[in-house]
């Protein structure tokens, strides 16, 4: 019997993770199969022989004219490979604006597909889950609300849990302690993670910063670090740091470790929201948006009460977000100083946090979502 091939699809560094786990996951079952497709440096180190790595030109995807023509080029290259080998599955992660498309191709050859992570269709864009159950078979939904969801919208889907949650919190490949040099010490630590896109840490970066300058200058104690999600992020955050006094400790490839070493975080929106609650850590989240930007069109997209995924979980203001932000930060520096010097209010979030997250976390460790959707896509074949 041949060996089955598979096709995989990550467009950002965070799809790369979760392709390189669900590479691991499939061998674990079938040891012969072979891999192929787009993605980044994980998903190469698993064995995936990459057509082009799209992890770099993330930062807007399609909503870049610079970056049109590079997009349209790797899909007509991806059509042509996918005909010429027909995998038996095709696994499009996350990244909706590239994906659906590359389900699309699938679709027109008559190959199977299992979508992992749903598009966020029930916070904006509704009317997109008609295409996707048109080119989908099975999607895998990492929210547990979002099975119900999209098996209405007429979609097979399942919840395979958040792979954020598939470590466990205490694991020594994160224990802050190990790395060297250490995280800076000091009476409040301070974690700063201002997003994995040169566009979120362009807009965000100096907005953390300008709340963390003036956190430093009221709690002298504080001392902070920031997780850079690359190489490239971590020198586009110290060329911020260069333009401000703050010390601020930068760590590629550590976020895991900088949230373990934090007292208290500020981030912006995003699946980080999950990782800081997954350690219980109390936060502020933040995201930068021009006002008109916002009055233009993003007002009219939302349709959730909360945009923040943990308050989205919560159906409350669990965590103070401000989404989207402009203006002055003055208000997101007076949330910062309360809960730095507010011991039993951090407490009161840690433990909320807790009571949200730990039944998620329990469902990943009785069995990874990586393995998981492995199952899923082994059904298909």
């Amino acid at each position: 019997m041949t060996a089955p091939t598979f096709f995989l699809s990550a467009a950002e560094h965070s799809g790369d993770i979760l392709g390189a786990g669900l590479i691991r996951a499939l061998r674990e079952q079938i040891p012969e199969a072979r891999f192929f497709g787009i993605g980044g440096d994980k998903m190469a180190a698993a064995g995936c022989r990459l057509l082009a790595n799209p992890t770099h030109h993330a930062t807007m995807l399609f909503g870049s004219l610079g970056q049109i023509g590079y997009w349209l080029k790797l899909l007509r290259a991806v059509k042509g490979e996918i005909a010429a080998i027909g995998p038996a599955v095709i696994i499009p992660i996350d990244s909706p604006s590239l994906n659906v498309r590359i389900a699309r191709i699938a679709r027109s050859l008559r190959l199977p597909v299992c979508y992992y992570v749903a598009p966020q269709h029930w916070a904006w864009a509704p009317w997109r889950t008609r295409e996707l159950a048109r080119v989908v078979d099975t999607l895998c939904c990492i929210l547990p609300f979002e099975p119900d969801y999209f098996s209405h919208q007429g979609l097979h889907a399942v919840f395979v849990g958040h792979p954020i949650f598939d470590t466990a919190v205490d694991s020594p490949a994160t224990d802050p302690a190990r790395l060297v040099p250490p995280l800076p010490t000091g009476a409040m630590r301070v974690a700063l993670l201002p997003g994995s896109r040169r566009g979120e840490v362009q807009m965000n970066m100096p907005v953390l910063l300008e709340v963390a300058a003036t956190l430093k200058g009221r709690v002298n104690t504080c001392v902070f670090a920031a997780a850079a999600a690359d190489d490239n992020r971590a020198l586009q955050m110290q060329r911020y740091l260069q333009r401000t006094h703050l010390r601020v400790d930068v760590r590629t490839h550590r976020a895991d470790e900088v949230l373990r070493w934090a007292d208290m975080v500020l981030a912006v929106s995003g699946t980080v929201s999950l990782q800081v609650a997954k350690y219980h850590k109390p936060m502020i989240i933040v995201y930068a948006l021009a006002r008109w930007k916002w009055h233009l069109a993003g007002r009219f997209l939302i349709n959730t009460k909360y945009m923040c995924l943990v308050n989205i979980l919560a159906d409350r203001a669990l965590v103070p977000e401000f989404m989207p932000f402009y203006g002055s930060p003055e208000k997101i520096v007076r949330q910062a100083l309360d809960l730095a010097e507010n011991p039993d209010r951090r407490a009161q979030m840690a433990a909320d946090l807790a009571r949200l997250v730990d039944p998620l976390a329990a469902y990943c460790q009785a069995k990874p979502a990586s393995q998981r959707v492995a199952q899923e896509v082994m059904k298909l074949m």
